[in-house]
């Protein structure tokens, strides 16, 4: 995608480009264990370069009141014949069963399908975040399938992942 990051907003979220100025909170995010524990990308240094250095990615900071609270990006399928668009997040603990996560999804999601014109969404947490796919599903993704061995674990195993998708007609 080659427009520039937007400026989105939710009832309590406001989801902007990051700034270089957020990448410390960033890292304090993704170094605490709910949080951590979702990702394998080794130290929280690695975590946060590895988030913020995708430049195929949309990436934008989730506030709060004035707060960087977590962050949320999507891609872009620019294939014609495959074309949609998929999405993932991470939200602070103190920020997590309050549904900002849900918010911030149907955002993006909203703007992914009407100024964008996307008929299809992806996500895909690991099978056994209970939490995310329970905020997933409050947004309209339903369960496709799990992804067996699907992503490398902290604990050096493989994990099941589970594909969610949701069609345009489906957002709630």
């Amino acid at each position: 995608m080659s427009d520039p990051a937007p400026t989105l907003r939710g009832d309590r979220v406001v989801l902007r480009p990051v700034t270089a100025a957020d990448r410390p909170r960033l890292r304090e995010i993704l170094a605490e264990p709910s949080v951590a524990r979702w990702w394998n990308p080794g130290t929280p240094d690695h975590a946060v370069a590895n988030w913020l250095d995708d430049s195929d990615a949309v990436i934008l900071a989730i506030d709060v009141a004035g707060d960087v609270v977590g962050s949320i990006q999507f891609y872009e399928e620019p294939d014609a014949d495959y074309r949609h668009a998929s999405i993932d997040l991470f939200l602070a603990a103190a920020f997590q069963d309050q549904g900002l996560g849900s918010e911030a999804i149907r955002v993006v999601a909203r703007h992914l399908i009407v100024d964008r014109g996307h008929h299809r969404l992806t996500i895909d947490p690991s099978a056994a975040n209970a939490r995310a796919i329970r905020a997933y599903e409050r947004v309209g993704f339903r369960r496709v399938g799990v992804m067996r061995s699907y992503e490398r674990g902290s604990d050096g195993t493989w994990h099941d992942g589970l594909l969610m998708d949701m069609l345009a007609g489906e957002l709630i």
